[in-house]
């Protein structure tokens, strides 16, 4: 394979027919935009009224739509856990490995059920041309705005995350008359943890208690690490009694728990306060009841959980 001048793309045009064999050429992408197509240059105008990364590929969706008719349009880029689809797959694709200064940004494909010809492909990788600067800034965007919401320790969601999603959630929840529920849970006695063994050793029980209650999530539950050794899980569609015997879950794991760090062995426990949105309630009211609960779990003698009576 001839390695060409970055930046760069590798395109794969696959087809699924029998006996229809599969083409691999090279493409180059011209630095210097006044190379490109005035068709490229209308639709990078397009692609940089947007930062948000779903948002682009759709615009790159229309777009593509308008100039060159197709079934499906998917973009994935593996590193980063990203996959997105419009329409469903066809039977005729091209793929192509984006590849942006030497480092792969991700994959399109597009397909239909009619073959692309040779014209069609070059207006395919004229129409790359033009996302490819502005999927790099939104994937360079996105990762700023990860990294912004997320705690370094434990790698899970953090406090301005969690003030963000929470509205989201409870504005869903009622526009479409849904459940919400919300534990918050403290790790008991964390700061004797700290005074007798040292914030080393305490950073090292938070994040293997992160671990622990992660392991008993669900896939729709969001956590977050409130602040401190304090931790807060919303829980989409689900009553009180569902996440009773969640929360129940994650209380004997981390009871059951065997911490070891540089020989230093501890048994840690955690107290959990659970409550359900309630018609008309606000995040602050929400927050405030689940807060009293974990309070009372903590004043009822701690590894317990409380929830709405």
């Amino acid at each position: 394979m001839t390695t060409l001048n970055e930046p760069m793309a590798e395109i794969t045009d696959i087809s699924e027919s029998p006996g229809v064999q599969n083409s691999r050429m090279m493409v180059s992408y011209p630095e210097n935009m006044t190379d490109v197509t005035n068709m490229s240059i209308h639709v990078m105008g397009v692609l940089q009224s947007t930062l948000e990364l779903e948002k682009l590929i759709e615009l790159f969706g229309d777009e593509m739509a308008a100039i060159l008719p197709h079934e499906h349009l998917s973009y994935e880029n593996k590193e980063e856990n990203i996959k997105y689809d419009i329409g469903k797959p066809a039977r005729h694709s091209s793929s192509y490995s984006l590849v942006l200064f030497g480092k792969n940004i991700g994959e399109l494909t597009i397909s239909r059920n009619s073959k692309f010809v040779d014209v069609e492909i070059n207006k395919i990788e004229s129409l790359i041309s033009a996302l490819i600067y502005p999927l790099r800034n939104a994937l360079l965007y996105k990762q700023a705005v990860e990294k912004a919401y997320s705690d370094p320790l434990t790698g899970l969601n953090n406090r301005a995350a969690f003030e963000k999603s929470i509205e989201q959630e409870i504005d869903l929840a009622t526009r479409h008359n849904h459940t919400l529920s919300l534990m918050m849970l403290d790790i008991d006695r964390f700061k004797q943890i700290n005074d007798n063994y040292g914030h080393i050793v305490g950073d090292a029980v938070l994040k293997s208690f992160a671990d622990c209650i992660v392991e008993c999530m669900r896939s729709s539950d969001i956590v977050f690490r409130y602040g401190g050794e304090e931790f807060v899980i919303l829980l989409r569609n689900t009553k009180i009694a569902g996440a009773q015997l969640l929360a129940e879950r994650m209380r004997k794991n981390v009871e059951e728990m065997k911490f070891d760090y540089n020989k230093i062995k501890l048994n840690i426990s955690v107290s959990i306060g659970l409550a359900e949105l309630q018609e008309g309630e606000d995040r602050l009211k929400l927050v405030e009841r689940a807060d009293a609960l974990l309070y009372k779990a903590k004043e009822g003698g701690r590894n317990r959980v409380e929830i709405d009576s």
